[in-house]
């Protein structure tokens, strides 16, 4: 016997009935019951957090004294390398990743320069299972997005103005600590065959038909 009690070889592969189909089920009556318990192979999440924070990333830009800096905005953001997750010890996990933040500066007089930067986030989170053994921990920046720039401040510094400029860098950061397992679920049987697809004809293929007619005359 396996692990979910079959015999070795046998495959039973049993359609839905009753005409169950994919979708929400009745709001009042609820769903039919099931018609058979599976067996199922896939990941199980024993635990997960998420992080929303925003940076706020500093870049100095050496501006001419008679040529200041007029506007700043976000033109890019995106991830680099990463991220990276590990357990640092049990209980603790440290996750990094690097990203580029690209911004486009406007100038007196009417000029546009486009400068970037690079940046590296690093932090640790509690996640009171990690360690646990055959639990593998998953990490993702499902949203990274420059919020907004601005000029803080303005210093003259030599043959330049020292131009600070602050960008609003706002993240999304999910972990989970996942295992593969083997689960035993009710089930409705085998989805029903899908309808077949609609094709749109359109130009194109009359063009093309019309290709292949020309050739055949030809020859």
């Amino acid at each position: 016997m396996s692990a979910c009690g079959s015999k070795r070889g046998e495959i039973v592969i049993r359609q839905a009935e009753n005409g169950v189909v994919p979708g929400q089920c009745d709001p009042v009556y609820g769903c039919p019951p099931p018609t058979e318990v599976v067996c199922i192979l896939t990941e199980k999440v024993y635990d997960e957090c998420k992080k929303i924070h925003v940076n706020e990333d500093t870049y100095i830009f050496e501006a001419d004294p008679d040529n200041a800096v007029t506007d700043v905005e976000c033109k890019d953001v995106e991830v680099l390398d990463g991220p990276h997750c590990i357990v640092v010890r049990p209980g603790k996990v440290r996750v990094s990743f690097t990203y580029r933040v690209s911004i486009r500066i406007s100038l007196d007089d009417g000029q546009k320069v486009l400068i970037y930067r690079d940046f590296t986030n690093s932090k640790t989170f509690k996640m009171p299972r990690a360690g646990e053994e055959f639990l593998i921990v998953q990490c993702s920046v499902p949203f990274i997005e420059c919020l907004d720039c601005f000029v803080k401040k303005e210093e003259p510094d030599y043959d330049y103005v020292k131009t600070t400029i602050v960008c609003c860098i706002g993240k999304y950061l999910l972990i989970k600590l996942k295992a593969q397992v083997q689960l035993l679920i009710p089930s409705y049987g085998s989805s029903p065959v899908p309808p077949d697809c609609g094709e749109i004809i359109g130009a194109c293929l009359d063009f093309a038909l019309a290709s292949i007619f020309s050739t055949d005359k030809i020859r």
